[in-house]
């Protein structure tokens, strides 16, 4: 771990000794305390000098102090755990109004007004060492509720973010995947060694990367797209015909859209790729 302190501010070691802030399962937080690792995140985020950014669950605020160093026009900290806001308040003290604090749940949080606040000129990104007990949650939120979003960088347990990249024909192929895929080109940027946290989880971690394409979906539209794929995976194993019959008046009517978007219908859904669902549900 590097100790090489930037902004004359404490440690994060010793923030957390002062603050008393343990961990706590209940919240799903495992701290970063390396300082390569938080700055080598915060250097992920795309055009972060002429940006707003939002992180979710800043704890002992490595990750803030990282994206601050690296020269985010903002950083909306949003936290739910009152012992970290001492932390966030000290830092303010340094950075003035280039930090925002937000003492609330993130999954209440309204991230719209929040864009209209105060990124209404710039971009507006999201960089979070996610708590993983809510990290699906708020991935969710964000995909079927903020188009306006240009980015995403997050940190998951390695299992959630090959769920999020997978491709068809494989066994973490998904609703995850596709609702993913149809906003935003994703990828794994690395893997996180489960000995770079505190305390260390019994998992593997990696971060993942969502850039916005730039014809984006509507929130309701996706919605419906998602309902299509939700009943396909309903029975994974099998046959698009059977899943997707509940959605349709009669056979006639189905084979008609599944001839119209060039699909088998003796397909499973795991084979089906992200756009074919969009074109299964614009039909219906």
């Amino acid at each position: 771990m590097t100790e090489n302190y930037y902004d004359g501010l404490p440690s994060i070691s010793d923030f957390i000794t002062r603050y008393e802030l343990r961990a706590l399962k209940s919240l799903g937080q495992n701290f970063i305390l390396d300082l390569n690792l938080t700055d080598k995140i915060a250097k992920s985020v795309p055009n972060i000098e002429n940006s707003v950014v939002v992180e979710v669950g800043s704890g002992p605020a490595g990750l803030t102090r990282a994206l601050l160093k690296n020269n985010a026009k903002k950083v909306i900290a949003i936290e739910l755990d009152n012992r970290a806001i001492g932390i966030l308040e000290e830092l303010k003290q340094t950075y003035g109004d280039r930090l925002v604090i937000i003492e609330s749940d993130a999954l209440f949080v309204d991230f719209a007004e929040l864009k209209q606040k105060y990124a209404s000129d710039c971009d507006f990104r999201i960089c979070a060492n996610l708590p993983y007990n809510v990290s699906i949650p708020l991935t969710a939120k964000w995909l079927f509720n903020a188009s306006f979003i240009n980015s995403m960088t997050l940190m998951f347990q390695l299992e959630v973010g090959e769920r999020i990249v997978a491709k068809p024909k494989t066994k973490d192929y998904g609703r995850i995947s596709i609702v993913s895929q149809l906003t935003n080109d994703v990828k794994i940027l690395f893997k996180v060694p489960r000995t770079c946290f505190t305390p260390a989880p019994k998992v593997t971690s990696c971060i993942v990367q969502f850039l916005a394409k730039k014809d984006q979906i509507s929130n309701e539209k996706l919605l419906e797209i998602s309902e299509v794929v939700k009943q396909a995976f309903s029975e994974r194993r099998k046959m698009i015909r059977s899943t997707l019959k509940p959605l349709f008046e009669d056979a006639e009517k189905m084979q008609e859209v599944f001839d119209a978007v060039g699909v088998r219908e003796t397909a499973r859904a795991e084979e089906l790729l992200p756009q074919d669902f969009a074109n299964i549900a614009e039909k219906i």
